[in-house]
């Protein structure tokens, strides 16, 4: 019995020594947690300006649109770098910023035309807080603005600018979710261009998406609209859900019809030749007609034919994209990426003059629709 006592006491001050220790803890009311933050160049294009925003842990704030206080508060910084402007936020909130809760970072399109974004973000890469899946944003404006909005539904606008580009992917693939982790992969990839959602304020004051950011070696070099943006999306293979429209007439005037659509395949393959280099596009579309306004649908050649037709929207939006973005000798379709992976001795050769090259590559695109239903059983406009 003796014996057992000894050995259970030993068990017992061994396990102490396995316990964590609090002399270098903080408590909570130490940190400020970091929601949302914005990076803007200063008046004189010399300094950075950051403009933070915290959550505020009380419990009577009221809800995004009732008569509550603001559940957040910005904090507005500047210094030559953004870990200065950081570090001076204890001076203005008496609190230490604690960014593992942080849900997007806007910069604004002024910044991200006139210095690298990758050396901008370098905090956020490096210190150990931050998470990879903080959503990014470039906005048209000065960034600090779209902090000031009120939100609709959520509480703080950082989470409703995280949900506008999480459901716009989705539901309308007029944007999609970039984050730290996936604009880092494409910042360091063999063609050096990346994509970011690209906002702007309404006259009504409420930020929408309105495409997405080019970049091109670090920098913003252009923009492509929600429908470019789809398109490319397609191209990618990460087109989600969405909604084609399909142009028609009636008595002379130009209406459109909708299809709804609800799976998308692409596959690209690059081929190179003697030094030439063509690619090929091939996407199988299926969906649902969301309206009929001028089409009538009664027999298998009729859907034949209304298939055909969108299948040439599609492609006709897809061949104008990718033309753009030759135009602009950005490769943001991921063409130099695939090329480096099948080919990577000849992408030596090809990588010097990849955006030139990328301009004057041949692309044939091949797109097959299958409209599953019509919604009911009217294979023609229901108040015809």
């Amino acid at each position: 019995m003796k014996l057992k006592q000894i050995c259970l006491s030993i068990l017992l001050i061994n396990s102490s020594l396995l316990l964590t220790g609090c002399w270098d803890h903080n408590e909570l009311p130490a940190y400020g947690f970091v929601q949302a933050v914005a990076i803007d160049l200063s008046e004189g294009e010399e300094k950075i300006d950051l403009t933070t925003q915290f959550i505020k842990p009380s419990p009577k704030i009221g809800s995004a649109g009732g008569a509550g206080e603001d559940a957040f508060v910005n904090i507005e910084t500047s210094g030559d770098s953004i870990f200065e402007a950081i570090r001076d936020i204890t001076t203005h909130l008496g609190r230490k910023a604690q960014w593992s809760h942080t849900r997007v970072i806007l910069i604004s399109e002024d910044i991200a035309k006139s210095r690298n974004i990758g050396e901008i973000l370098e905090f956020f890469y490096r210190d150990h807080e931050p998470r990879m899946l903080i959503t990014l944003g470039i906005m048209e404006g000065k960034a600090k603005d779209y902090l000031d909005q009120k939100p609709f539904i959520e509480n703080t606008i950082s989470q409703q600018l995280k949900e506008i580009e999480e459901a716009s992917h989705k539901y309308s693939s007029k944007a999609m979710e970039v984050n730290l982790l996936t604009f880092g992969r494409e910042l360091k990839s063999q063609t050096r261009t990346a994509k970011i959602p690209y906002y702007h304020l309404e006259e009504s004051g409420e930020a929408v998406i309105a495409g997405l950011a080019i970049i091109n070696n670090g920098k913003m070099s252009g923009a492509i609209s929600p429908l470019q943006t789809e398109a490319l999306l397609t191209i990618l293979g990460d087109y989600q859900f969405g909604i084609i429209e399909v142009p028609c007439e009636v008595e002379g005037e130009t209406i459109k019809e909708t299809i709804e659509v609800s799976k998308v395949e692409t596959d690209m393959k690059a081929s190179v030749v003697s030094g030439n280099i063509s690619a090929m596009v091939k996407i199988d579309m299926e969906g649902d007609v969301g309206e009929l306004k001028c089409t009538v649908i009664d027999k298998s050649e009729d859907m034949h034919k209304f298939n055909q037709k969108v299948a040439d929207v599609v492609k006709t939006n897809i061949e104008e994209t990718l033309q753009h973005l030759q135009k602009d000798e950005v490769d943001v379709i991921g063409l130099g990426n695939a090329i480096y992976r099948k080919h990577p001795k000849v992408w030596k050769e090809l990588q010097k003059d990849w955006p030139e090259t990328f301009s004057e590559v041949t692309f044939t695109v091949d797109v097959k629709m299958d409209i599953n239903n019509t919604g009911s059983d009217l294979g023609k406009p229901f108040f015809e």
